[in-house]
């Protein structure tokens, strides 16, 4: 998922979590006879311009699943989002094991925060990234289907190089937002599956704010203040490579003392994690889903850190990305 917004994939890897669920575990299916409008399909610029309306003032209540290639587990969510006082407003609520809420009384919709303009911030935006990625993927439209209850089209995005994942999205021919995503592979095998399966469109507001709210466990969502950044690179460290298309998209101190480097391509993201340690530092590959964390050992001014590269990103490209950390 997609992270599918930015806000909703990192509290779902937070979470251990992500986004994205299908119905099979084949790739989507093209339009059948079943799907009339399949032979007038939109062209793939008209469908990116669908997706790239404001989404974001869409108000818009629903439930969706969510599944990863490591785990036979298929969890749910409610989702709510709605616009009040030029402020966006988001809740997810994990409908599987202990209540949990995510709240993010997020950002007014013209806030310029760091890395906004290349991070995507929620289903619905999705579209005007993608637009202007045609040196890094490809686009082809792929039929049309019916998800949650209505009409969308596949649209499937085909990564240019072995450093970045595919995907497959059913965008919804009314709205425009993303109703169901898979992230794929190189031989393209979903690693996370996300789908809508109700969508409730301008739901009432204030019924939603009346709702009790889980007690047992309440966490707000990260949103990054509306203070562009003026770093180009990181302060202290120099990252020699990343994949095409790849930019640095800020960074910040961690409670428990690491740093962390964001760097994004405008539809994938990744972090490197930094931290000073005396402890030993084990190397090797995590995985869960399309989540991947490369963890390594680097030795600056004799002093030993744990780096650790985490994100939807190819092993090749994480290993990668940490032979090429120094010190500045």
């Amino acid at each position: 998922m997609p992270k599918i917004l930015l806000w909703l994939s990192s509290c779902l890897v937070v979470a251990i979590t992500a986004s994205v669920q299908a119905q099979t575990s084949s790739a989507p299916a093209t339009a059948t006879p079943e799907t009339p409008a399949s032979a007038n399909l939109p062209s793939v610029q008209a469908l990116l311009s669908k997706m790239s309306q404001d989404a974001a003032r869409i108000h818009y209540r629903g439930s969706f699943t969510y599944q990863n290639q490591t785990s036979i587990e298929l969890q749910s969510f409610r989702v709510e989002h709605w616009l009040e006082g030029g402020v966006e407003h988001d809740r997810l609520l994990f409908l599987n094991g202990p209540e949990r809420l995510i709240v993010r009384d997020g950002q007014p919709v013209d806030c310029k925060a760091m890395g906004d303009k290349l991070l995507q911030r929620s289903f619905s935006q999705i579209g005007k990234t993608l637009a202007s990625m045609d040196q890094l993927y490809q686009f082809e439209i792929r039929g049309r289907e019916r998800v949650a209850g209505r009409w969308s089209r596949v649209l499937q995005v085909i990564p240019k190089d072995p450093y970045r994942y595919g995907y497959f999205l059913s965008i919804d021919e009314e709205t425009g937002l993303v109703l169901k995503s898979w992230l794929i592979d190189e031989n393209a095998r979903p690693l996370e599956r996300y789908q809508f399966i109700a969508l409730e469109l301008n739901p009432d507001i204030a019924q939603i704010k009346a709702q009790v709210l889980p007690r047992q466990y309440k966490a707000a969502a990260d949103v990054t203040p509306c203070n562009p950044t003026e770093l180009s690179k990181p302060s202290a460290w120099q990252v020699a490579w990343v994949p095409a298309g790849f930019v640095f998209a800020g960074q910040r101190t961690l409670a428990t003392g690491q740093s962390m480097l964001m760097y994004t391509d405008g539809l994938t993201t990744f972090s490197i994690f930094l931290e000073a340690t005396s402890n030993f530092v084990p190397e090797g590959v995590g995985k869960r889903g399309a989540t991947l964390a490369n963890m390594s050992r680097l030795v600056v001014k004799d002093v030993v850190y744990r780096v650790s590269v985490v994100g939807e990103i190819p092993v090749a490209a994480a290993a990668k990305i940490a032979q090429n950390i120094t010190g500045q």
